[in-house]
Parts: structure tokens; sequence; C-alpha cells
């Protein structure tokens, strides 16, 4: 078999080919680069038919230029080290799989991945990642690496961002970076563009904590503030693990209940916004004791969040099902919204039970007495408006009273600050969709539920 060998021995020699052409290696061709010898690509494509194989400490191929380049052929290429050192935006496409060995050096421009992988097994790891100089990829491609987890530390195999601290023993561990977009997450939540394969040997009762690291560049138009890990079995259902800690600033967020790794990513979950019911005043028949069979559901408690919450209703510490049975006599309720976003969000309000002579239990909403309102209440109109809503407040104290309008996700839209008595209008620029105005001073707070119409 006829081979072409291209052998660079002195550590401070390079190879250079320049303008927008290819390097060919047709099939049976060689090239053996020894030492610390540079093969330097300036907007060079690489078509590899042949065989790149370079060992561990032997060769560094370095890529210049402002021009993107493809690596491509039949033969997967194995790089010691790559020294990315593209101008701009260029870009390196993968257009077959890559090993490298030692490190992958971001010194400019960036590596599409498409849908090919990068192995950086047990010895591999990122060097200078960043903002605008990464890997990137909307296609299936991803970044592995690998290595034995026993009671790891901050352990961050390949460099790939997902830091992991646990006392167990992992054994051997596979990570997979991937930058496709997860879907569906919780109803039409989707993920950053970031995602972690995390499949230990032993991947059971881990008691781990993950670092998920993320570039900006990668959020897909999610607030950082909202981010939560979730993970999933089979890429179809969702689980939402949580978040214990996040800086927006080092671009990471943090959780510590891990038992088991699957893929896990980022998305946003956001508390429970509960809309309370108002006190509740119920007609018994005399004969059935004064007491009032009642369907919880009918007194209009409403929660909003990501994923949507639960709403419980409890009487002191007992949790109580529906339909219950109230008492003759005023019963304090608490409602209880929870998703998994803590902390949950919890409002009172009170059943009363009057005997009267019909022959049949009737609910009724209960009027709030005048002192009431006057300590603190508020007022929206027109709710559902395809315009502006006004608001009024009415309060006794004369505390600084806050106004924050949030949208369905939780994101805080506006705040303003409120002077009792008077009419605040807002809301002529928001989209059509449902926000929550929620109204505080000092201890008081008030939520209402906003309906924005098309017009």
């Amino acid at each position: 078999m006829k081979k072409i060998i291209l052998v660079l021995v002195a550590s401070v020699c390079s190879f250079q080919l320049w303008s927008q052409g290819t390097l060919q290696l047709t099939s049976g061709a060689t090239i053996k680069v020894s030492g610390n010898a540079f093969m330097v690509l300036d907007n060079m494509h690489l078509l590899n038919n042949g065989s790149l194989q370079q060992t561990i400490g032997n060769g560094i191929v370095k890529l210049t230029g402002s021009q993107s380049i493809n690596l491509s052929g039949s033969s997967n290429a194995t790089i010691n080290q790559l020294i990315l050192a593209k101008r701009g935006s260029a870009s390196l496409n993968l257009q077959s799989n890559l090993s490298v060995v030692s490190n992958i050096t971001f010194g400019g421009g960036l590596i599409n991945l498409d849908n090919n992988s990068i192995d950086l097994s047990t010895t591999g790891i990122l060097i200078g990642e960043s903002e605008s100089s990464r890997a990137f990829t909307t296609g299936t491609g991803f970044i592995m690496a690998s290595g034995v987890l026993n009671g790891p530390s901050a352990a961050n195999l390949g460099n790939l961002g997902a830091v992991i601290t646990a006392d167990s023993k992992f054994g051997n561990t596979i990570i997979k970076r991937g930058h496709k977009v997860q879907t569906g997450i919780s109803g039409n939540n989707n993920s950053i563009r970031r995602y972690f394969d995390i499949t230990p040997t032993n991947n059971i009762a881990l008691k781990a904590t993950l670092r998920f690291y993320y570039f900006d560049a990668e959020l897909n138009g999610l607030a950082e503030a909202t981010l939560n890990h979730w993970q999933s079995p089979d890429l179809v259902n969702w689980n939402l693990m949580g978040a214990n800690a996040r800086d927006a600033v080092a671009n990471y967020v943090e959780q510590k209940t891990y038992g088991k790794f699957q893929r896990i990513t980022l998305a946003t979950a956001t508390g429970p916004i509960l809309i309370c019911p108002i006190n509740q005043s119920v007609v018994a028949n005399a004969k059935s004791g004064c007491n009032a069979l009642v369907s919880l559901e009918s007194f209009g408690a409403a929660a909003s969040g990501i994923p949507t919450p639960v709403i419980s209703f409890k009487i002191g510490n007992n949790v109580i099902a529906s339909p219950y049975l109230f008492p003759k006599g005023t019963t304090v309720v608490t409602v209880v919204a929870a998703n998994g976003v803590l902390p949950d969000i919890t409002c009172t309000f009170t059943v009363t039970v009057i005997c009267g002579g019909g022959a049949n239990t009737k609910v009724n909403s209960a009027p709030i007495k005048e002192e009431t309102a006057e300590k603190f209440s508020v007022t929206a109109r027109p709710n559902p408006s395809s315009n502006s809503f006004s608001i009024t407040v009415q309060a006794n104290k004369t505390d600084k009273i806050i106004m924050q309008v949030l949208d369905i996700y939780g994101r805080l839209i506006e705040t303003r600050n409120v002077t009792t008595n008077s009419i605040v209008r807002f809301g002529d620029r928001y989209i059509p969709g449902t926000y929550f105005l929620r109204i505080m001073q000092g201890k008081e707070h008030k939520e209402v539920k906003l309906i924005k119409m098309s017009d």
C-alpha cells in the first residue's frame, strides 16, 4: 500500500497552507507529527480520508484565519492538541467525528459540532472556552469525556461544565455535553441551549451535588433568575429538580439532591402565584345539624406558575379533602399552592356555616365588612380589558404601597409606588394574556388576576 508520510519533528517547526483551499488526505495517506511540531491551517479545510492519528504529547494543530473551515472525510481524526485561533465568528465545522487526546484551546472562533462528536476520553480537556470562543450546535452533536469518580470533590470531567461533588463512589463515569434545546419540559417551557447526559457505572443513591455551568449565549431567551435543574429519564417526561444556589455572574445553577443522574438541563421554573378565595358563607339545612358538605373547588382558589402548582386546603395542620363537611360556625381554611419551587404560597379565608330552613345547602360569597374594605382593599376595572386597567387602593395606614405586575411565568413586568384612594392606569402596552397584580403594604398584600384581551 502506498503511503504519503509527512514527518514534522522540530518543536518549533510548522506546516502552513494559506488561502481557502483544502488539505486532503487520500485513502492510504498518513500525516505523522512528532514532538511539539505545529501544523497550522490558515483558512484551510481538512478532508481526512486517510490517517491523521496523533498520540499524547505529539503534535499540535492550529487553526487560524477569518474564514470558516470544515473537518470532513471518511476517517475520524485524532489530534493531540487543537488550538482554535480563528478571527471573529469564523468556525470549525465538524462534518466527521473528532478525538482530542490532550486539549482544545479556545483563542478565537467557534466549533460547530453539527451532528458529530468530539471525544476527549479520559485525558482531554477544554481550555479557555468563553462567550466569544466556544463549542455549540443546533444539531445532535456533543462533546464527551470520561473518568473514574469515587467520592468526587468539584470534579469537572473534560472541563465540560458539569461539576460534581459526592461522598459516594460512581465508578467510571461518562459525561456528554450537547447544545440542542430540550422541548416540552413543562407545557411549552423549553430549555437553554445546553444539556448534560451523566452516566455513572453506579447510578443509585448518589447523594450528589451538580453545579451546572452555561454561557449567556446559551440562555435561549430565558431569565437567569428563573433557571432550575430539570431531569428526564426518557426525554419526554421531565422532573423538576430545583435549584439550591445560582450565580448569574459566574453563570451556574446548583442542585444538591441528586440520587441518580440522567439527562439534565436548565429551564424556567417559577414559584406559585396564588389567588385566594374571599370569605364564604354557607346556608345549611337545620335538619342536618347545620353541617354543610361543600366542594372545595367551588371556592375559586387559583394558582399559576411553572410547573403548574397543586392547590391543597388545610384546617390547622390537617389537609382536608373535597367535599368537606364544615360544622356550624366559622372555620379558618388555609390554601397552599405548591409546585416544587420554594417557598410554597399560602393564604387563608373563612367558611361560615349558618343554619337555615332551606332543603339544600347553598354557598355564597360572604360580603366583606365595611371596616375590612376600608383597611386594605383593591379594586381593578375593567377586567378583562382590551386596553388599559385602572386600580384603586384603599388603606388606613400611611405605609408605602407597592404595586407589582407579573406575567403568567412569574416574571416581573412593572413596579410602581401607589398612593391610597388614587386611580392608577396601566397595561395599555401589555400584549394579550394573563397577568397578576400584586399590591403590598407592610405585611398586607392583595393579588388580582388580570386578563388582557386582543383589540
